[in-house]
């Protein structure tokens, strides 16, 4: 067989042609249309609105701190706004994926989260503020310095379970790698939503207490995030 023969159409040797395409399948083909994929934002409102609500509630009917008057207005605002901004770029970064992604990224999830954390503890560790006379002390109401940060630490990780719960059911096979990174973002927000509501009822506001029960609590709902997460996901 020459090269003429190929100019002319003739098939090289072990070359068989391909059947053409069905019409069903052109059809088919043709038909498609893009896969809609989750709103970026959609899972970040609802877990958000499940997790603020026994907080907000908190807020609503206890007690403020009885030296909450008598604080500098500009840092009870700065130590608000901080405590927000943790809950806020850790949620967002354990479940609202980049643009253009469809899932979370683990990575930037862990660094967001324990960047938020780290300014959480400089904060309270050099800015905290007391009034003396008016700000309690752990002594005051009869407890221990370690008895009043369990108690508070406590309350962080009750504040937190909600976010990862609602979490776990938002992630439900949306996570498949990363998991223990994410878990670690969502806690660090729940956590950070607690220490924001003792921000305004606690009534101990001395730097150990504050670093300790209120940081403290949150860096340990960022561990129970961790740890309790993947196992959650791979149960379920």
């Amino acid at each position: 067989m020459t090269t003429k023969d190929f100019d002319d159409g003739a098939l090289p040797p072990g070359r068989i042609d391909a059947p053409p395409p069905s019409l069903d399948l052109l059809n088919a083909v043709e038909g498609m249309k893009p896969v809609r994929t989750r709103a970026r934002f959609g899972t970040l409102a609802v877990v958000a609105l499940i997790g603020l609500s026994w907080p907000a509630l908190v807020l609503t009917h206890h007690a403020f701190r009885p030296d909450l008057a008598a604080l500098p207005l500009g840092w009870v605002i700065a130590s608000a706004a901080l405590w927000s901004a943790a809950f806020a770029v850790s949620l967002t970064a354990a479940l609202v994926p980049r643009r253009g992604d469809v899932l979370p990224a683990p990575g930037r999830a862990s660094r967001v989260g324990g960047t938020a954390v780290t300014g959480l503890f400089l904060f309270a560790l050099v800015a905290s503020v007391q009034v003396p006379g008016i700000s309690l002390r752990p002594e005051d109401a009869h407890m221990t310095l370690l008895q009043s940060c369990v108690h508070c630490a406590s309350f962080v990780l009750e504040v937190a379970a909600p976010f990862l719960l609602a979490g776990l059911f938002a992630l439900h096979r949306l996570v498949p790698m990363g998991r223990a990174r994410i878990g670690m973002a969502l806690g660090a927000a729940g956590g950070a939503v607690g220490g924001l509501v003792l921000h305004f009822i606690c009534p101990f506001a001395g730097t150990a207490h504050v670093v300790l029960g209120h940081v403290g609590g949150t860096i340990l709902a960022a561990a129970a995030g961790a740890a309790l997460l993947p196992a959650l996901l791979r149960r379920g």
